[in-house]
C-alpha cells in the first residue's frame, strides 16, 4: 500500500485552488465599430512568470501588455483604453483593453505563459454578439489565426476537449480526488461502492449543471472551503466506524450525495474558466461531467481492489491503512480549509 501513502503526502503539498493556475483566458468582442480584448488568468501565477511575488497595478498593466501577443489585421494590437479587474480573494484578474476599430482577422500569438510547456489559453472570439470561435490553445496548438470564413470547432472536437478537460481537473484538483479516496476508506462491499460513488456522480452532476447554466452559482469563498470541509468531515466518520464498527451505518451514499453537491459548484468552477461554447452548451457541459466520471473511475479501479485484496488477506494491517490513510486526508483538508479562510 505504499503508493496510497505517497499519494496522500503528493496531495497535502499541492497548491490549495481547486483551480488550475496554469489556464488563462482570452475573449475578442467585435463590434459596434469597436474591439474588445479580455485577458482572465492568476495573480499568482502572473506574478510568478515575472518572478515576482506579487505585482501592484502599474506591474500588473505592463506585464500583461507584454504578455498578450496579438496581431489585428496584421498589425500589432495597440489598445485605446485599458482597465484592470482585480478579485484577490479568488487569484484571479481580468485585463480588458479597447480598440476604435473592427477588425476582420484577429491573430493570437502565443500563449500567456509560453515557457510553460503545460500552460493553456481558452480563446473565445465574438463577432456582433454571436460566437464565432472558442478552442483552447496549449503546446501543440500554440498560436491561430482567425479569418471570417474560419469554420467553428466541431461537435466533435467540442466533445474531446471538454472530456479532457474533465480529465484533467480531477488530477488537477487534489481535493476532489481526497474525496474519492475518502469514499473508498468507506469500506464495503462492491454494491456499497457502487451506491456510494453513484450518490456521489449523480449530485455533482446535479450542481455542476445548475451552476453551468447560470440557474445558480455561489461564491467561490464559499464553496471552496465548504470542499475541504467534506474532506474532513469524511476522514472523522471513517475514524469513527474504524473506532466502533458497530456505529456503521451503511449510508456513506449519503454523505457522497450531501458533499457530491458542493463538490459540482467546485466542478463548475474549473468549467467556467475554461468557458462553455454556446454553440455546442449541452455536449460540453456532458462531455465536462463525463471527463470527470472517467477520472474518478480511474482513481477507484486503481485503489478499490488493492484495498478489498487487503482486507481480505491483512485485515490487521487493513486497519491500519485505513487509520493512518484517513488522518492524512483529515489533515489535508483541514489544511485547505484554513488557507481557503485567508
Amino acid at each position: 500500500m505504499r503508493p496510497l501513502f505517497t499519494l496522500l503526502t503528493i496531495l497535502l503539498l499541492l497548491p490549495a485552488r481547486a483551480h488550475d493556475p496554469q489556464l488563462s483566458g482570452l475573449r475578442v468582442l467585435i463590434g459596434g465599430g469597436k474591439t474588445t480584448v479580455s485577458v482572465t488568468t492568476h495573480l499568482s501565477t502572473l506574478a510568478r512568470a515575472e518572478g515576482q511575488k506579487s505585482l501592484d497595478d502599474p506591474q500588473l498593466e505592463l506585464a500583461l501588455r507584454k504578455r498578450v501577443r496579438l496581431r489585428l489585421d496584421g498589425a500589432s494590437f495597440a489598445p485605446a483604453t485599458t482597465k484592470l479587474l482585480r478579485d484577490d480573494p479568488n487569484d484571479l484578474l481580468t485585463w480588458q483593453a479597447t480598440l476604435g476599430k473592427e477588425v476582420e482577422t484577429p491573430e493570437i500569438l502565443a500563449r500567456l505563459y509560453p515557457e510553460h510547456s503545460t500552460a493553456k489559453l481558452v480563446v473565445s472570439v465574438f463577432r456582433d454578439g454571436q460566437s464565432e470561435l472558442e478552442t483552447l490553445l496549449d503546446a501543440d496548438q500554440p498560436s491561430l489565426e482567425l479569418h471570417k470564413d474560419t469554420p467553428p470547432e466541431s461537435r466533435w472536437q467540442v466533445l474531446l476537449r471538454f472530456v479532457r478537460e474533465g480529465i484533467t481537473h480531477i488530477f488537477g484538483g487534489p481535493d476532489h480526488i481526497c474525496f474519492v479516496l475518502g469514499l473508498l476508506l468507506l469500506g464495503g462491499g462492491l454494491k456499497t461502492l457502487l451506491k456510494t460513488i453513484t450518490a456521489f456522480t449523480l449530485a455533482h452532476s446535479i450542481t455542476l449543471t445548475v451552476a453551468a447554466l447560470g440557474i445558480y452559482t455561489p461564491s467561490p469563498r464559499l464553496v471552496e472551503p465548504l470542499i475541504a470541509l467534506s474532506i474532513v468531515a469524511i476522514a472523522v466518520e471513517n475514524l469513527r466506524c474504524l473506532r466502533s464498527p458497530a456505529a456503521a451505518t451503511g449510508k456513506g451514499w449519503m454523505f457522497a450525495f450531501g458533499f457530491g453537491l458542493i463538490h459540482g459548484f467546485g466542478f463548475a468552477g474549473a468549467l467556467a474558466e475554461v468557458g462553455l461554447p454556446q454553440n455546442a452548451l449541452g455536449i460540453a457541459l456532458a462531455a465536462f461531467n463525463g471527463g470527470v466520471e472517467i477520472g474518478q473511475a480511474l482513481i477507484v479501479i486503481a485503489v478499490a481492489p488493492a484495498l478489498a485484496k487487503l482486507a481480505e488477506d491483512r485485515p490487521k494491517l487493513y486497519a491500519s491503512v485505513l487509520r493512518v490513510a484517513s488522518m492524512g486526508i483529515g489533515i489535508a483538508g483541514l489544511y485547505w480549509f484554513i488557507l481557503r479562510l485567508r
